[in-house]
């Protein structure tokens, strides 16, 4: 299938393999990673960082001291086109094939290997990270209800003996032994938490003392995907961890933002009272392959309008400032988190700052469209500023972005191109 080289291989040698599609101009982008899997090319080390190329472009995600390095073209490869689907638009219809092989996974010692609990791992970001879990060479089972989180995100890795997937919701009981929780459950888009909020409170608490139950009786490490949501509309800037957040208790976002900060106070009233191992990521925006096409979220919403030809729509006079980190980068620090000792609050996100009508301007340059930005009235209690201070996240985990703006829109409007030609959106 393919071969995991530890340290045998040059740094030199791993470069040239790694972006080696490069210098190929004569094949499309399946063809070259058909190529690789078919002739045994898939090569990494997990211990040394070889992330960027010569001209600074990102070719690998990870980091050594988590053994998380994965390249770049091996996740590429399974986001950026349909495995087992052939779509015909002419008939509008899907032909699946039945025919499946796996990537290669890391083979791990059994004192190594863990069994990783992820709730949510349907969704967006839970997808990213039950791929880089499972190339790690873990066990992985993905619980999700499927209100947010589609099959097709974790298609590829069904039947692998190293997954499970489950159709379960974390507001009821849930028995499995594992030996990390990865918290993610919960819608985290406007348009999805506020259809029905009372179900977003009762995900976030009811699904978060279920999961602290399950970590609390099995002994295994937890981890809470929080949100800068707890911080609302922030009086202080840049925000950082130690802020108490500045939030309306009974507005439109209540059931999201309130909902986060009990979950917060559930895991370390676990921490306190029962001993339990706990972990809080604060995530801030985040972009990548595998958004949900109509869940209002600002990326995704520019990104299918210009694909569209229609005019980006901006809420509000587009000068409320937001930071947007790459999904890759919050995964890296997801895993980095959960495999340290420290157990404060972290944020997570990228400290480099747009204004919503700057990033809408990124975006019609990427797609080179002719769109235009059109204004509409701001939704209630629209945060005016959020911006991560990252000084505890580089300090603690050694983590900090590495993803350019830039190149994340490169790779979110491919995935969307390619989801478009599929007749997948």
């Amino acid at each position: 299938m393919g071969t995991i080289v530890n340290d045998t291989d040059s740094t030199e040698s791993k470069s040239n393999k790694l972006t080696s599609s490069n210098n190929d101009k004569s094949k499309g982008i399946e063809d070259l990673y058909t190529d690789k899997i078919r002739d045994g090319q898939w090569f990494w080390n997990t211990n040394a960082e070889q992330i960027f190329s010569e001209d600074s472009t990102i070719v690998a995600v990870g980091h050594a001291s988590a053994k998380s390095i994965v390249p770049l073209e091996l996740l590429r490869y399974i986001y950026l086109q349909p495995h087992d689907r052939i779509y015909d638009p002419n008939t509008h219809t899907i032909s699946y094939l039945q025919t499946r092989t796996y990537l290669p996974v890391k083979s791990l010692p059994p004192k190594e290997k863990k069994r990783i609990l992820v709730t949510g791992g349907a969704g967006f970001v839970g997808s990213h990270l039950v791929d880089r879990l499972m190339l790690m060479g873990h066990e992985v089972i993905v619980i999700d209800n499927f209100f947010t989180g589609r099959k097709n995100n974790v298609g590829h890795w069904i039947g692998h003996p190293n997954f499970e997937l489950i159709r379960h919701d974390v507001v009821d009981p849930f028995l499995i032994e594992v030996d990390q929780i990865y918290h993610l459950a919960c819608p985290a888009s406007p348009p999805h938490y506020q259809y029905n909020p009372i179900k977003t409170v009762k995900t976030s608490v009811m699904g978060t003392i279920n999961m602290l139950g399950l970590a609390k009786r099995v002994k295994a490490r937890f981890l809470l995907t929080s949100t800068s949501e707890v911080y609302g509309d922030p009086e202080e800037h840049p925000q950082a961890e130690t802020y108490w957040g500045n939030v309306n208790p009974i507005g439109p976002r209540a059931c999201y933002d309130e909902g986060k900060r009990v979950a917060e106070t559930l895991t370390y009233a676990y921490m306190n009272q029962d001993c339990v191992d706990v972990r809080v990521a604060r995530i801030f925006n985040t972009f990548g392959p595998r958004m949900n096409a109509n869940d209002g979220r600002v990326v995704s919403n520019f990104i299918m309008q210009a694909l569209k030809g229609e005019d980006l729509t901006i809420y509000g006079d587009g000068y409320q400032t937001r930071s947007f980190q790459y999904v890759h980068d919050l995964v890296d620090g997801l895993i980095l988190l959960m495999n340290t000792d420290y157990k404060e609050p972290i944020n997570l996100g990228n400290p480099d700052e747009y204004t919503i009508r700057e990033f809408a301007e990124l975006i019609i340059n990427e797609v080179n469209t002719s769109s235009k930005i059109t204004t509409l009235p701001a939704p209630k209690d629209d945060p005016k500023k959020r911006r991560p201070d990252i000084t505890r996240a580089e300090q603690i985990l050694g983590w900090k972005p590495r993803w350019p703006v830039k190149q994340g829109i490169e790779e979110t409007v491919k995935y969307f191109q390619r989801q478009l030609e599929a007749g997948l959106i």
